[in-house]
Order: C-alpha cells, then sequence, then structure tokens
C-alpha cells in the first residue's frame, strides 16, 4: 500500500459531516474510476480492412498498453455486424476506438445516441473519436455532446507558415503548440513537432471539462472543402483551432476528439515527428493508464479530539484528511500522490471556505 495522507484545517460554523463529504466527493469519486482502470476491454472500429495496414503501429500500441493492464483489444471493421458495444443489453466494453469516420451507426443503433449513453451509463469509461473532411453528421454530433465543435463545413486546416516544408502542402501542419504542463503529454512527446491534416475543432473556453491538447498557430485557418474562401466564424481560426480535444466528464469517463485520422497513420509516426509519443500520451491518459488518481480514507474531527462528529459548530477548529494515490501503470501500482496545490472546499449558506491541503505524512509498505 502507498498512501499520501494531507490534512487541512478550518474554522466552520454549524457544519454537517455530510456536507464535507460532499465538497470532496470529486476526489472520492476518483477512487471508483481508479478500480476500473487497470484491466480495460477495448472495442475499435476501423473505417475498413485498409486501416489495419495503414495504421498497424497505433493500433499494435493500443494493444501493447491494455495487455499491460491485463486488457485486451478487439478491432472490428465497420461493416461488420458483430462490432457493438452491446451484448444482450449488458455494456461487453470499457473504452472504444472510432477509427471510422464516415460510420453512422453502431449495432443498428444511432452512434450518438448509443455511445453517449456508453459513456453517462457507466463510470471512468474511455472513448477515442477522429473525424475528416468525410465525416458523417452523427461523428459531429458526437463530437457536440463531448463539447467539441467541429469546423462547418468539412475542410482541412490550413497554414501558410507551419507547415511541412518538404511536402509543399499547407495543409499538412507541423504544430508544437501544445498544451502546458506534464499531466498529460511527457516532455519527450514535445520535442518534436506533430504531423497533423484534418477538420479543425473548437473547444468553449468557458467548459470546465474539455480543453485542447495542441492547437493551431496564429496564421493557421479552416477553409470549407472545395472552396476558395476562408470561413467567416472566427472560432475557427488562429489559435482558437484546436487540433486535438480531451474532455473528462463528471462521471470520470475520458474522450479525445481528433479531425485527423492521418495523425494516428504509419505514415505520420515516421520522419521524426512526435506523432507516435503524442498519440501514446494521449491514448493512455483517455483510457486511465496515466494521470488517473483515487481518493479514499476521507477523514474529519475537531483538533484534538479523535473521533468523528456529526454537526460542527461555528469557531470549530477542524481537521481533515485524505488519502490520495495515483496509478502508474509502469509499476502496475498505486503510489503516492505528491502535489502541494489540492484544495478542500466546505461551502454552508455562509460562510465558504478554501484551503489548500498540506502533506504531512508519505507511507509507503
Amino acid at each position: 500500500v502507498a498512501a499520501v495522507v494531507a490534512a487541512a484545517m478550518a474554522s466552520r460554523r454549524g457544519m454537517r459531516v455530510a456536507a464535507v463529504v460532499a465538497a470532496l466527493a470529486v476526489l472520492a469519486g476518483a477512487g471508483a474510476a481508479g478500480e476500473a482502470a487497470q484491466a480495460r476491454q477495448t472495442l475499435v472500429v476501423v473505417e475498413s480492412e485498409n486501416v489495419r495496414k495503414t495504421h498497424s503501429q497505433y493500433l499494435a500500441k493500443l494493444g501493447e498498453l491494455a495487455s499491460k493492464s491485463g486488457g485486451a483489444v478487439d478491432v472490428k471493421v465497420a461493416s461488420d455486424p458483430t462490432a457493438n458495444l452491446k451484448e444482450l443489453e449488458e455494456w461487453s466494453y470499457d473504452s472504444l476506438v472510432l477509427l471510422a469516420p464516415t460510420l453512422t451507426a453502431l449495432g443498428g443503433d444511432s452512434l450518438a445516441e448509443t455511445v453517449t449513453s456508453f459513456v453517462d451509463e457507466g463510470v471512468a469509461r474511455s472513448v477515442i473519436l477522429v473525424g475528416s473532411t468525410e465525416m458523417s453528421s452523427e461523428v459531429r454530433s458526437l463530437a457536440a455532446e463531448c463539447g467539441v465543435a467541429f469546423t462547418t463545413p468539412n475542410g482541412n486546416v490550413q497554414d501558410h507558415f507551419h507547415y511541412q516544408q518538404k511536402s509543399g502542402d499547407q495543409t499538412l501542419l507541423e504544430s508544437s503548440n501544445y498544451m502546458q504542463g506534464n499531466v498529460v503529454l511527457s516532455e519527450s512527446a514535445k520535442k518534436a513537432p506533430l504531423l497533423w491534416r484534418g477538420v479543425g475543432q473548437y473547444v468553449d473556453p468557458n467548459n470546465e471539462l474539455a480543453f485542447s491538447a495542441i492547437r493551431g498557430y496564429s496564421t493557421s485557418y479552416s477553409l470549407p472543402a472545395g472552396s476558395s474562401a476562408l470561413t467567416k466564424d472566427l472560432k475557427y481560426s488562429g489559435e482558437a483551432t484546436s487540433l486535438v480535444s480531451l474532455v473528462q466528464t463528471r462521471n470520470n469517463a475520458r474522450v479525445m476528439v481528433s479531425g485527423s485520422m492521418d495523425m494516428f497513420s504509419d505514415a505520420f509516426f515516421s520522419g521524426g515527428s512526435s506523432n507516435a509519443r503524442f498519440c501514446e500520451d494521449v491514448t493512455s491518459w483517455v483510457m486511465g493508464y496515466k494521470a488517473l488518481l483515487r481518493a479514499e480514507g476521507l477523514k474529519h474531527r475537531l483538533v484534538g479530539a479523535t473521533e468523528s462528529q456529526d454537526v460542527y459548530r461555528i469557531k470549530d477548529e477542524l481537521t481533515v484528511s485524505l488519502v490520495v494515490q495515483q496509478w502508474d501503470a509502469v509499476l502496475q501500482k498505486w503510489l503516492p500522490f505528491k502535489a502541494n496545490d489540492m484544495q478542500v472546499e466546505l461551502t454552508m449558506l455562509d460562510p465558504h471556505l478554501r484551503t489548500t491541503f498540506q502533506q504531512n505524512k508519505v507511507v509507503c509498505v
């Protein structure tokens, strides 16, 4: 067992224990996500048999990541009638990878409705959704359900400055405009530019559940297919153009949306690009193989006391403690989570208190 015990002091007015538990519901919920993350059963739906060949390295990496945690990957062509998330009305998989941009239905039902139910009805489920200039309206609708809007109409992102010079193709972007921090992307994934060609997305900056893993540049813009005129919608231009978007829902599901099938291809994995490492990092995050926390052992008591109370009064000094662990996919075990910015929030009608946990004990047995 590895544990980090954090404690916070607080003065509160007549607060019941239920309020303390509710304030930490998000952290406590991470425990359920952690328990489900190790052995994932993944369904991969590809557009055609040819995708098995053109994207063989990525498909192999999916299998490798799953097998390390005791999971398995089923790869099926979109036209295969057995490509279904459900069997006898029970969900058969924990994760779904859609490398089939023109797909409209899954298991005979609407793709958007089926996958939305798959995400909503489970705990810590994972979805990787890939679009293209030929994507179906169902793929577009599914992305919108996740808070990610594809460019309307379909058209490749272009950039006259940040493209692969040797190809001369201004839709073949080379972007190093990665998200900050190393929670999702490792430093090694950021050492080279990402090769990317496809449809851009927009993530509302007010959406606290969605964010961009990599963006275009100020010189990037979306050009509708078959048109020489720029889209008038400025949200699909400049650095507002998201190339790969990530979402974490309130039930701990994780989703990745990309408008580029090429990004995952064998051709783009070579030539000194970061595609192989980038795709591994974002896939590991979506599947819960990295950046996954669980919380347990929530305790609260008066300072100096040994037992919890049901109600606390004004000017009572409180100690709140929590055990937080992080999953290590390499070691296949839970390790102490070390951070100095984790907060606890205690709210009643009045007053409102937010304070930072202090790590005061690390135990590894």
